[in-house]
């Protein structure tokens, strides 16, 4: 099988530890095999057409290679590509997104393309600095190095339309019951009715009495998201001319370019980096798109040090493995090829730390034990309206988060204290008990059963994987 006049599949090959790889499910409108030298031609040296200035030399050394086939039919399956590191702008990753992720996903012979891992070598990794801080960094600013329970936080709502005073009454409130952090929303800025240097100076005064006040130190993550770059920049001297030490960043929005630009900056002025994944689901649903653990991969590269990951709980999509998935690349400095998951063999490079994975959307103290079921204690548990919809507001509902998160790290029940905490009783009273029992069975089910899991995925393909497994 050829395409454009050159091959490349090549079965018996064996990627080098420099390689990258990555794993891909297509379908289309003719063969498996024509599908995949297609994606390999494009994405490497080839066209649909054999060309004159082709020679061996470049053959050789750029192409990328197909090693290995899963077919789920004739016309459908999972694809595994091989590229060599020397076909890549070592320093320049637009340029590898451009050549792997890009013209692909335009051609026509293809029905669906989804591209669920890819494995980075070590030798491309030792560009990037990673995170500053990191998962270790932020629990020692905050205190909780040696306790080990999860961060506590919100989000104020509603999500726009107060004003500057109003939106730091709110977060005081939150900040001085308990809360560790306390976030702009991902479309709160710079609006007429609450400036962000003014909504910056209220916060900084609320921020500064809390702590005083708790003896607890205290994140204010405020949005400087911006499509001027002269603009983040100059909020960013803002915040180290007035002595803050976090910022937050709605990170796909922005794109790698300028994304990379600012981390340069926060780097240099030593801030703590919050990362908000709004837009992150145009890529990562559908048939036709990018996983997020791959966008998880390089924002942990780049080096944010703190990502929205989902909450396999809450309101957002991802199941228990899709969402312990992505914990474990936030976290973890290695994994193992999981084809149900869509994963790859991965390892971080040594200097790469951990994140602080942050768990965010549909939360309430109620869901504080299952939560932790599938994250495990290190996590940013974040609830807006399971916050500042407790019957008596957010005072009550930030204790009573607080309360749960407490309960639940030192390994004990919620059911077991909700009569002594009236808070978290009546948060339980308003929106429930999420029993841990499922989320333990499944993960207790996936140890016991890998091997069911990736006939299943073998046999079904993406559908079955993202319509079963990615669910459960």
């Amino acid at each position: 099988m050829v395409y454009g006049g050159y091959r490349y599949l090549d079965l018996d090959y064996t990627p080098s530890e420099d390689d990258f790889v990555v794993l891909a499910w297509v379908k289309g409108k003719v063969k498996l095999e024509t599908l995949a030298e297609a994606l390999a031609a494009e994405s490497s040296v080839g066209t649909w057409t054999e060309v004159k200035t082709m020679n061996e030399h470049v053959f050789k050394n750029y192409r990328a290679r197909i090693f290995k086939l899963i077919k789920v039919s004739e016309n459908a399956g999972f694809v595994f590509i091989a590229y060599p590191i020397e076909h890549f702008d070592i320093k320049n990753l637009a340029q590898f997104w451009a050549s792997v992720l890009g013209n692909v996903f335009g051609l026509k012979e293809l029905e669906e393309l989804y591209y669920l891992d890819i494995k980075i070598p070590k030798k491309f990794q030792k560009q990037f600095d990673g995170p500053l801080f990191g998962l270790e960094g932020v629990r020692k600013y905050v205190g909780t190095d040696k306790t080990g329970r999860p961060h506590t936080g919100t989000i104020v709502k509603p999500k726009v339309g107060l004003t500057p005073k109003e939106w730091a009454d709110v977060a005081y409130k939150a900040w001085a019951n308990g809360l560790d952090l306390v976030k702009d929303d991902e479309n709160l800025v710079d609006q007429d009715f609450c400036k962000w240097k003014e909504r910056f100076d209220y916060a900084f005064d609320a921020l500064d009495k809390a702590e005083a006040e708790t003896g607890e130190k205290k994140l204010y993550l405020t949005n400087i998201t911006d499509i001027s770059i002269e603009r983040m920049v100059e909020r960013l001297d803002y915040i180290k001319e007035r002595g803050h030490k976090q910022v937050m960043l709605d990170v796909y929005i922005l794109g790698f370019p300028a994304l990379d630009y600012i981390l340069k900056i926060t780097k240099k002025y030593k801030l703590i980096v919050h990362a908000h994944r709004a837009g992150y689901a145009a890529w990562h649903r559908g048939n036709f798109g990018i996983n997020f653990g791959i966008l998880t991969k390089f924002y942990r590269l780049l080096g944010v040090d703190q990502l929205h990951i989902g909450t396999g709980v809450g309101k957002m999509e991802g199941g228990t493995l899709l969402i312990r998935r992505f914990h474990e690349l936030a976290e973890k400095q290695g994994g193992v090829e999981k084809l149900y998951l869509g994963s790859l063999d991965f390892e971080f490079a040594e200097h790469i730390k951990p994140l602080m994975p942050v768990a965010s959307g549909g939360l309430d103290p109620g869901r504080v034990e299952a939560l932790v079921v599938v994250h495990g204690l290190n996590v940013t548990i974040q609830a807006g309206g399971g916050v500042h919809g407790h019957p008596r507001g957010t005072e009550a509902g930030a204790r009573a988060l607080r309360t749960a998160v407490e309960i639940v790290a030192r390994g004990e029940s919620i059911k077991e204290y909700i009569d002594k905490y009236p808070e978290l009783k009546e948060a339980i009273e308003k929106w429930g008990y999420l029993d841990p029992a499922k989320y333990k069975r499944i993960l207790e089910f996936e140890k016991e059963n890998k091997d069911v899991l990736d006939r299943m995925a073998t046999e079904g393909g993406i559908g079955v994987i993202k319509e079963v497994i990615w669910k459960i």
